[in-house]
C-alpha cells in the first residue's frame, strides 16, 4: 500500500467573548501552522481549515446533535458531593464550585477560523477544566481522533455537531441485570473498560431510538450502565434519579452502544433484550432443615409468563408447587423464577433453612468449630453471617457495605475501625441464617487502621 502524506491545517487558538445569555464571536486575524503525518492509507489530502480545543460541554449541547432529543439530556445531581467531586469516578467532566452537580464532558472541539474564543474562558491544563465554567477550554496541540465542530447561532449561543472522526469499534459480550441496586436495569459490559475513562454514553434501539446515560448517575467504572424507568425505583442513598426519558426502554432491543472515552468514541454492537418488569411477591415460608420441603406462592405474575423454577443450590429442587431437599446444610437460599419464553424479567426470593444444632462455640477474640460439627457447617455458619449486634448496636453483616468481624477462619478482624472506634472490651452477638445467635467477647488492645478498600458504588 503506498504511502500518502496528510496535509492538516491548524489555526491557532483565538479569544472568545462569552455573554451571560450566550457567546457572541468576534472577528480575529488567523494564522496557521502546517502539522504532517505520515500514515498508510490509499487516501486524498485532508485540510481541516481551524484549531482544536479541549471545552467544557453542557450535557444538553453535547447529546443535541447526537440524537433526536439529545437536547434535554441535563445535569446530575448527587445526594453526595464527595463522589461528583472524586475524579477516579468522573474524570473528563466538569462541575460547580460545591460539586452539586456534573454539568457536562470535557471533549475536542474544532473551532472555525472564523471564530474566536474569549481568553478568560481560557485555562493553561486540562485538569483547570474539573471545576472551570461552561465553555472553558484548553488549546490541544494533536489532532484529537474524534471531535465535534463549534457552530455559533445568531444569537450569539453556541452548538455543537455530531462527532466527527473514525469511531473504534468494541468486541465484548454484554448482558442486561433487571436486579441491580442502582437502577431498574443495568447493562453489564467487560470490565477492561475500566482502564478507560468514560465521559458519557449512548445506546441504539432496533426501532431508531437513542438514550443519553451520564456521568456516576449512569455510568459507574465505564463498564456499566444502570439507568430507572419507573419512578418506583429508589435510590439507595435516597437521591432522586431522572427516569422519565428511559420509561419507553423496557421490551426494546438494543443494537449499539457509544462510549464517548478520553481515548476517542467506542462502538460496540450488540443485541440486548431488556425484559418486562413488573411488581410481583413471591413468597416462600422458611423451614427447619429437617422438614425436607417448603411452600411458596407467587402473586403479580402475568398470565403469559411461562415460569421455570431454580434454587442456588443443585440439592434443592422445586417442581412449582413445592421446594423439596433431602440433605443440606443450614443456610440462606434463593429460589428464581424465569420466564421460558425470555419476554419478562426473572425474579428471586432468598429463605431460610434452618437447624437448631450449634455448629460453633466461643473462642478467644472469636470463634470456633463445635466439637460436634463439620468442617462443612462450619464454613456453611461463617459464610452465612448476615449481621452482628456490637454493644447493643446493629451492624450489618453482608452486603458491599457490611463488616466481616468474623473472617473465614473464625477469628476476629480488629482492623474494622468503623465497628471498634477504640480500645476496650465489645460484646458481639453474631446472626447467622440459618443458625442459633452466638455471643462472644472481643478484646481490642489497639485499633489497626482499615485498609482504603476503594470507592463502593454510589
Amino acid at each position: 500500500m503506498r504511502k500518502k502524506i496528510y496535509s492538516i491545517a491548524l489555526t491557532a487558538i483565538m479569544a472568545l467573548s462569552l455573554t451571560a445569555c450566550g457567546n457572541k464571536a468576534e472577528e480575529a486575524s488567523v494564522s496557521s501552522t502546517e502539522i504532517s503525518e505520515e500514515v498508510t492509507a490509499e487516501a486524498p489530502e485532508v485540510k481541516i481549515d481551524g484549531s482544536f480545543v479541549l471545552m467544557n460541554i453542557p450535557y444538553s449541547d453535547f447529546f443535541a446533535s447526537e440524537f433526536e432529543g439529545g437536547e434535554n439530556v441535563d445535569a446530575v445531581s448527587s445526594a453526595t458531593m464527595n463522589k461528583p467531586s472524586n475524579e477516579n469516578l468522573t474524570s473528563g467532566t466538569y462541575h460547580p464550585e460545591d460539586n452539586s452537580k456534573i454539568l457536562g464532558v470535557s471533549f475536542p472541539v474544532l473551532v472555525s477560523s472564523d471564530i474566536t474564543l474569549d481568553e478568560s474562558l481560557k485555562v493553561n491544563e486540562e485538569a483547570a477544566l474539573y471545576s472551570a465554567a461552561d465553555y472553558s477550554y484548553v488549546e490541544l496541540s494533536d489532532v484529537p481522533s474524534n471531535y465535534k465542530t463549534l457552530s455559533v447561532k445568531e444569537d450569539g449561543s453556541y452548538s455543537f455537531g455530531k462527532y466527527e472522526g473514525e469511531a473504534e469499534s468494541l468486541n465484548m459480550e454484554v448482558s442486561v441485570n433487571t436486579d441491580t441496586h442502582w437502577g431498574d436495569y443495568e447493562i453489564d459490559m467487560d470490565e477492561s473498560l475500566s482502564e478507560q475513562t468514560v465521559l458519557a454514553a449512548s445506546v441504539h434501539t432496533t426501532d431508531g431510538k437513542s438514550y443519553g446515560f451520564r456521568s456516576l448517575e449512569n455510568i459507574w467504572r465505564g463498564f456499566e450502565i444502570a439507568f430507572a424507568t419507573t419512578e418506583n425505583y429508589k435510590e439507595p442513598h435516597g437521591n432522586e434519579v431522572v427516569f422519565a426519558p428511559y420509561s419507553d426502554m423496557p421490551g426494546k432491543t438494543i443494537d449499539e452502544i457509544t462510549l464517548y472515552t478520553k481515548d476517542g468514541v467506542k462502538v460496540i454492537t450488540t443485541d440486548l433484550y431488556l425484559p418486562l418488569k413488573f411488581d410481583n411477591t413471591i413468597d416462600i415460608k422458611d423451614a427447619a432443615v429437617s422438614d425436607k420441603e417448603t411452600t411458596f406462592s407467587l402473586t403479580g405474575f402475568p398470565e403469559d409468563y411461562s415460569a421455570s423454577f431454580s434454587v442456588d443450590n443443585e440439592a434443592i429442587s422445586c417442581d412449582g408447587e413445592k421446594i423439596t431437599w433431602e440433605s443440606i446444610l443450614a443456610g440462606a437460599y434463593t429460589l428464581t423464577v424465569s420466564d421460558e419464553n425470555g419476554v419478562y424479567a426473572p425474579y428471586s426470593q432468598s429463605f431460610v433453612l434452618s437447624t437448631d444444632k450449634a455448629v460453633a462455640v466461643a473462642a478467644e477474640d472469636g470463634v470456633k468449630k463445635d466439637d460436634s460439627a463439620s468442617d462443612e457447617e462450619f464454613s456453611a455458619y461463617v459464610k452465612n453471617i448476615t449481621g452482628y449486634v456490637v454493644n447493643g448496636e446493629e451492624v450489618a453483616g453482608s452486603g458491599k457495605r457490611g463488616a466481616r468481624i468474623i473472617t473465614e477462619d473464625g477469628s476476629a478482624d480488629k482492623t474494622l475501625s468503623r465497628v471498634f472506634k477504640e480500645v476496650g472490651d465489645y460484646e458481639v452477638k453474631i446472626i447467622s441464617a440459618g443458625y442459633p445467635d452466638l455471643t462472644i467477647n472481643v478484646n481490642i488492645t489497639e485499633v489497626a487502621p482499615s485498609e482504603d478498600k476503594g470507592e463502593k458504588k454510589h
